[in-house]
């Protein structure tokens, strides 16, 4: 097995399975809806894509192709999210959604 470091997808087995799951399924095109719905109506589906890039949104797991775009996606919809009327007046939820922020954009 080829490893290159410890998290779960840093190895040639884990990329090549997750590499056939995006290939297999239609992972990325449903995430993309949830990203792009509209933060003000359905800023919970919002955050819960930019959750889900959170995990896989990593090399050797997200398709290579797209990740720089979709990582500056989920930045900016976790902005819109957070700039939401009903969002913004939680004050602990902008704080939750400001700790997602950096967490993406530590990966710029």
């Amino acid at each position: 097995m080829g490893a290159w470091d410890r998290e779960p997808w840093a190895n040639d087995s884990a990329a090549d399975w997750f590499g056939d799951l995006m290939d297999s399924t239609s992972l990325r095109e449903q995430w993309l809806a949830g990203i792009s719905a509209d933060p003000e109506e359905e800023f919970e589906v919002v955050r819960a894509g930019a959750w889900l890039f959170i995990q896989l949104g990593r090399t050797y797991v997200w398709p290579i192709e797209n990740l720089d775009d979709d990582l500056e996606r989920a930045i900016a919809a976790l902005y819109a999210v957070r700039g939401a009327k009903e969002v913004a007046e939680d004050d602990e939820l902008v704080d939750a959604i400001t700790i997602e922020i950096a967490e993406l954009e530590s990966r710029r």
